[in-house]
């Protein structure tokens, strides 16, 4: 009696621990489902920007960078004046872990013409918790991507088990953001370029910052992959400094100009192209308004995107309060 209840009760619980599990599977697949499909019908923000990477990049001249690269960097006049396909992939609070993974990104679908790195003063620095930044933002494209599946499971071999097994897990970060950009809050992108608009360095003095500054083995190995990997796929590379309002006594582009020389190449510094005089052209410290932008855009284009387009109709712009930069 005593065995046939304990056989009975052994029964009852894998049974009700089946339904348990049959029901949080059902709960996990509909409910990440759910937040796929919309996450991957945003128009807006920077999981969109990620997802155009992952599964319809095919533009001929890229763009990447923080977000400094997303406000200083405006594709509609790149298209314009080179007659080429341009897409912005810069997004906020990333680093050159993060081009170099998106870089691999692209290529596994399309070879571009055209890379142009907004390379960050301080993007040879080590940063706070990046690996886990790349980590969440690359999570919901797991099984879209094999390249995207690699560098998960080369980041973290727990992550990636864990979104493997629950597909809500690659999303538990996104409910709000999704929510928000289906209703249309936020910051607007074009084509990734997010325009900034006022000014608020206007009764601010621009100074040389004696920043603290240590450059770290990983990220200075991700540039060296990135212009490598440019190299051997024979894409015009510009690595360029854009505009800043702030000034720092340390900074990468010594050893940017270092390791770009072992490919015939070298940093492009416009960091004093707006000058102090132009402050309004600035959003804040870091970052060009729209006016700026525009400027900024041009400038770039006339000095060294013109060449990759074979047009006699295209002409050179020069802004009439250019200054003289270090190209």
């Amino acid at each position: 009696m005593k065995k046939e209840y304990v056989i009975k009760a052994a029964f009852k619980f894998l049974r009700n621990s089946f339904i348990i599990l049959l029901i949080l599977f059902v709960v996990d697949r509909s409910l990440g489902t759910f937040l796929e499909h919309f996450l991957f019908a945003e128009k807006q923000g920077d999981s969109s920007i990620t997802t155009h990477a992952v599964l319809n990049s095919n533009e001929e001249i890229v763009i990447f960078g923080s977000s400094r690269a997303g406000h200083h960097y405006i594709p509609k006049l790149i298209e314009k004046n080179t007659g080429l396909s341009c897409y912005n992939f810069g997004r906020d609070g990333t680093n050159i872990l993060y081009y170099e993974s998106l870089l691999k990104i692209i290529l596994s679908s399309s070879t571009p013409k055209v890379a142009i790195l907004d390379l960050n003063l301080d993007d040879f620095m080590e940063k706070k918790n990046q690996k886990k930044v790349i980590l969440s933002i690359l999570l919901p494209y797991i099984n879209e991507n094999k390249v995207v599946e690699d560098l998960v499971y080369e980041g973290d071999k727990i992550e990636f088990f864990k979104s493997k097994i629950s597909k809500l897990y690659r999303y538990n970060s996104l409910p709000i953001p999704i929510l928000l950009h289906h209703l249309s809050i936020g910051q607007k992108h074009y084509q990734g370029y997010e325009p900034l608009n006022g000014c608020k360095v206007k009764n601010q003095k621009k100074k040389l910052i004696d920043n603290p500054y240590n450059e770290t083995r990983p990220e200075l190995q991700a540039f060296e992959n990135f212009v490598k990997t440019a190299h051997e796929n024979n894409i015009k590379l510009f690595v360029v400094i854009s505009p800043s309002f702030k000034r720092f006594k340390n900074n990468a582009l010594k050893t940017a100009n270092e390791i770009l020389a072992k490919y015939g190449s070298k940093c492009h510094n416009y960091s004093e192209f707006i000058t102090i005089q132009n402050k309004n052209h600035f959003y804040d410290g870091s970052h060009l308004n729209n006016t700026g932008a525009e400027i900024f855009t041009k400038q770039l284009i006339a000095d060294h995107l013109l060449e990759t387009t074979t047009s006699e109709s295209k002409t050179a712009y020069n802004h009439p309060q250019a200054t003289k930069h270090n190209k």
